[in-house]
């Protein structure tokens, strides 16, 4: 953790390396997905958390920038709890029930996991891009669709 700075790293109900090793365990590498976790000293030893999902360098998630929206009360450091548990249900969920399980995401994050996730192949991705709830992620689960295209042996052929 940084002693000095305007970010330092969060420790909530899971050390924050070991959730987010286990959370890149399940991701596609081809995504150059990231998580980042951080949070911003105010004083007095609080402080602000911030997460964010980045694809290459663009970031496609950001709380609490992007997932403040209504105006309810807020205690960041238990949204900042409440994400981490998120995750780690995520990452928990078999791979069968990932489209179907309801997970307790006001913050709308798992559409972005779900579209990068590994254990969701080509059948479930087109599955994804049928349904409104992932419209905010369709051009990563193309992305993905577009990867996962083989040359057929005609175009080895041709090559």
């Amino acid at each position: 953790m940084a002693k000095y700075g305007p970010c330092r790293n969060i420790k909530g109900p899971h050390p924050w390396s070991k959730l987010q090793s286990a959370l890149y365990k399940v991701i596609d590498k081809d995504m150059n997905f990231q998580i980042h976790s951080c949070a911003y000293d105010i004083g007095d030893s609080i402080g602000i958390p911030r997460f964010w999902l980045t694809i290459g360098k663009d970031i496609v998630w950001d709380f609490p920038k992007n997932a403040m929206w209504d105006n309810s009360d807020w205690n960041f450091y238990d949204e900042a709890k409440n994400i981490s548990r998120l995750i780690k249900a995520y990452i928990d969920c078999p791979k069968d029930e990932l489209l179907t399980h309801t997970f307790n995401d006001k913050w709308k994050m798992t559409p972005y996991l779900l579209a990068c996730d590994k254990r969701n192949g080509k059948r479930r991705l087109a599955q994804m891009l049928e349904k409104d709830e992932y419209s905010c992620a369709a051009w990563i689960i193309r992305k993905r669709l577009e990867t996962k295209q083989k040359p057929t042996t005609n175009e080895y052929k041709e090559k």
